[in-house]
């Protein structure tokens, strides 16, 4: 049994939009806890911070704008965040990369920034592209609006995927 954290590690974009998305991501993820996962936390790393990783745990990276990609510096494509200007994040999972863009934040809204955060974690954790929206609502559908919460569905869908290894790399 171990605690599930999602780290922000900020690359770009203002620290206390990331620190208040933080604490909103920590009431989001309080109640999706399950056999393999006791607890849930929410870190803000800089940069130069490399966390140590569980094999549970998730890591967004929060980039100034997509011409910052970590996805892209490891040779993933962006293509369709550079067409969409709408996309407000990005996960390759064959590298096991998730990113989340703050120039694309109305106003470095922290609520939009704690909802792209948790949208793309949901990618990790279930291992799914785009299919993750079939059936969703709320913060994991398509085009989701993240002025609200998640929904009852978008939680029991963290908690079913929710302790399961992604292996990601926190250095980038």
């Amino acid at each position: 049994m171990s605690t599930f954290t999602i780290y922000i590690k900020r690359k770009g974009g203002e620290m206390e939009a990331a620190n208040k998305a933080a604490l909103l991501l920590k009431t989001y993820l309080s109640s999706i806890t399950n056999t393999n996962i006791t607890g849930t936390d929410v870190k803000v790393v800089d940069d130069g911070t490399s966390p140590t990783l569980l094999d549970t745990d998730v890591i967004v990276y929060m980039v100034r704008s997509v011409s910052k990609s970590v996805i892209a510096k490891q040779g993933g494509s962006v293509a369709i965040a550079e067409a969409n200007e709408g996309i407000l994040g990005l996960t390759d999972l064959n590298k096991k990369i998730c990113e989340v863009y703050f120039d694309r934040m109305y106003e470095g809204s922290p609520k939009e920034l704690s909802g792209a955060v948790y949208h793309e974690a949901a990618h990790i954790l279930s291992n799914m592209d785009n299919a993750m929206h079939k059936n969703q609502d709320g913060f994991l559908k398509d085009a989701p609006d993240y002025n609200g919460s998640p929904t009852t569905k978008n939680q029991d869908f963290m908690k079913k995927h929710v302790g399961k290894a992604v292996k990601m790399n926190g250095t980038y």
